[in-house]
């Protein structure tokens, strides 16, 4: 019992953990490699039909490098890799609305992008401080427009607070849904690892339970298998033992029978002699007594023998 503990314990402690399925790990490369992806293609578009924005093609080869140096960190440094790609976007997002004002909208939602990411990505302080500067990124945007006429993106002031107010809504909402659905996530991942490692437990003590049952199976087993070997030695013992009763039952009445016999043929000799010889028939019959005597003093010695050896 105690070593099949051991050995289910040693098997428990030495597996590897069950395989937990990393969100952020997940969600980081997919995000990476969609933004590749997407930032190529605006790359070479911007190469093919915008040469001469110089501004533009910059800041594209700068997010794509730094989403490049990003995805082959992700695996060792998670979030260093995410955190460094949100900070490159967020300076490139904001340097471009303000030195190209018409991009402020596109600006404005790829920050939104940033958010979301910082949302998913969310680890504590580290990217709450993170999410702080994404969204003071937003007022900075719309400080430096509000205080400067020249670098608007429109004339109307209040159109610039309706999006300014549009954009700071929403990034509130799809923030705080994509944490709240987050931390659903991680309480249903840490309830199912935790259901994991009882349900390991139990799988232990059942197979600790079955141990001991085919423990218990073979003991039951073996005495079982003692038993009809016991069984079977008394029998063949008793058939012996009869065996040989009968055999020496058989010699003893042989022996017995002859003085016995002779015994009654002096009777019926005295009743047929019309003038028997008293001595000479008693002396007879006191010879074939004796010799009875004889017999039945041997039987009974070898009866004692027969009884030792039957109890040996």
């Amino acid at each position: 019992m105690y070593l099949v503990s051991f050995v289910s314990y040693f098997k428990y402690f030495s597996s590897p953990p069950m395989k937990v399925f990393n969100i952020e790990k997940f969600f980081l490369e997919t995000w990476l490699k969609v933004s590749i992806a997407g930032l190529v293609c605006i790359t070479i578009s911007d190469v093919i039909f915008f040469p001469e924005d110089v501004l533009s093609l910059s800041l594209d080869f700068i997010i794509l490098i730094s989403c490049i140096l990003a995805y082959f960190g992700r695996a060792k440094w998670p979030l260093p890799s995410a955190s460094f790609v949100s900070f490159v976007v967020l300076a490139a997002m904001v340097y471009q609305s303000i030195i190209v004002p018409i991009s402020t909208t596109n600006s404005l939602s790829i920050i939104l992008v940033i958010g979301f990411t910082n949302s998913v990505m969310d680890k504590g302080w580290y990217f709450r401080i993170t999410h702080l500067i994404t969204f003071l990124a937003v007022q900075v945007i719309f400080v430096v427009q509000f205080l400067n006429p020249e670098l608007r993106f429109t004339e109307n002031l209040n159109q610039i607070i309706t999006v300014y107010v549009t954009y700071a809504i929403l990034y509130i909402i799809l923030n705080y849904g994509t944490k709240k659905l987050k931390d659903s996530y991680d309480k249903i991942q840490l309830f199912l690892i935790e259901t994991n490692k009882e349900l390991k437990s139990k799988a232990i003590q059942i197979e600790e339970q079955n141990f001991e049952l085919k423990e218990a199976q073979e003991e039951l087993h073996a005495i079982n298998s003692h038993l009809e070997s016991l069984v079977e030695e008394r029998t063949q013992k008793i058939v012996k033992q009869n065996e040989v009763l009968l055999k020496y039952s058989y010699t003893n009445a042989h022996h017995l029978r002859g003085p016995v016999a002779r015994i009654l043929g002096l009777a019926n000799l005295n009743k047929l002699t019309p003038r028997p010889d008293p001595d000479f028939i008693i002396n007879a019959m006191v010879m074939q007594a004796e010799e009875i005597d004889v017999v039945v003093k041997k039987i009974n010695s070898e009866l004692d023998v027969l009884e030792d050896g039957f109890q040996g």
